[in-house]
């Protein structure tokens, strides 16, 4: 029997630089890109030491410093498989991806090999209408968005949840909610101070829960903010002991498992909270994003603007159970989604 050679997929993963939502969904997408007889090229643009520290190097693995090193790579290799990058795009009016990438694209079709989309979302739906979706898309190996507003305004593709989904302890393995003695706050630094009321209305819900407050970042810039969260509801400021995204992701995680449920305006928090169960409890200045990516698996239903935080808490307790289903639902729809890209790519093999 003739061995098939090794095929070469080619990954450009990169995202904001201190945000631990942006490696952990990446990090996932690369492990369903990973598998025997697999070399993962991969760019993770110039991210610093933060960033790259959960991308640990590996025998199946090269990571390029240089984009034009990475393409060029592809370029020379026979049906290569493109991974396009996940997480969130903002399109601007005109044409997506922009002319160059678009052509990138096309020549990995053209060449025979297969190009994913996989776990991407629209920040503002409402610019889908003027942005005209290159074709390359529509004719990817897989076209998967990560929420439906995504996927509804662009008008193609399927549909599976964020990558970050899968990540976290079996539900099994969860502890109980008697076991949680936590309420967990994150909250982003670029938007507006939720007020008195608001503040009242945490302070009150987990004095009804019997637990006490903790804040965390899992944004470098949000730390600032969590401070002062910590302060203004006589809570505690959990300081991790790195920002380094590996130590980081073990530390918020550790304090999830503790937490029975985190209060955030980050669709990551709520995401890696919920995956370590941990209630998402959706709560910010402009929530519609993190109600899309809650509500495609389910949980959307506490998130809202802050004014509507004292509801949410009343209702709090008739929602929890709805936690592992939904968790469990989603990982299997992620672990459909793998398995259509490792289909994909054996088709091309």
């Amino acid at each position: 029997m003739i061995a098939k050679p090794t095929q070469q997929v080619f990954a450009h993963l990169s995202g904001q630089d201190d945000n631990l939502g942006d490696s952990a969904l990446r990090l996932v997408y690369l492990d369903a890109l990973r598998g025997a007889g697999r070399h993962v090229h991969l760019y993770l643009g110039e991210a610093t030491s933060d960033f790259t520290a959960g991308f640990a190097p590996a025998s199946d693995l090269t990571i390029h410093r240089s984009r034009a090193e990475w393409a060029a790579a592809e370029d020379a290799t026979a049906r290569p498989v493109h991974a396009f990058n996940a997480g969130e795009i903002n399109p601007r009016a005109g044409h997506f991806p922009v002319p160059r990438r678009a052509a990138e694209c096309a020549r990995v079709l053209e060449a025979g090999g297969a190009l994913i989309f996989a776990g991407i979302g629209i920040k503002d739906v409402d610019t889908a209408r003027s942005v005209a979706f290159d074709p390359v898309m529509r004719a990817a190996s897989v076209m998967s968005w990560r929420d439906r507003g995504s996927r509804d305004g662009a008008g193609f593709g399927d549909v599976a949840p964020d990558w970050a989904y899968s990540e976290g302890w079996h539900v099994d393995a969860w502890a109980s909610a008697e076991e949680r003695p936590l309420i967990a706050v994150t909250m982003r630094f670029d938007r507006a101070w939720p007020g008195d009321d608001w503040l009242a209305a945490v302070r009150a819900f987990a004095v009804a829960t019997q637990t006490r407050i903790v804040t965390v970042a899992q944004v470098a810039r949000d730390a600032p903010r969590a401070m002062r969260l910590a302060q203004a509801l006589g809570g505690e400021y959990a300081m991790p002991p790195s920002m380094r995204h590996d130590v980081l992701d073990e530390y918020v995680r550790e304090v999830y498992r503790r937490s029975l449920a985190v209060i955030s305006d980050r669709a990551h928090g709520l995401i890696i909270g919920a995956t370590e169960g941990a209630f998402p409890l959706g709560s910010g200045s402009d929530p519609h994003k993190i109600s899309r990516l809650l509500g495609t698996v389910g949980l959307g239903g506490l998130v809202g603007g802050y004014e509507q935080f004292h509801g949410f808490a009343q209702r709090f307790e008739t929602h929890l159970p709805t936690l592992a289903p939904a968790i469990t639902s989603a990982r299997a729809e992620i672990a459909a989604l793998t398995a259509r890209i490792h289909a994909a790519m054996e088709a091309v093999a």
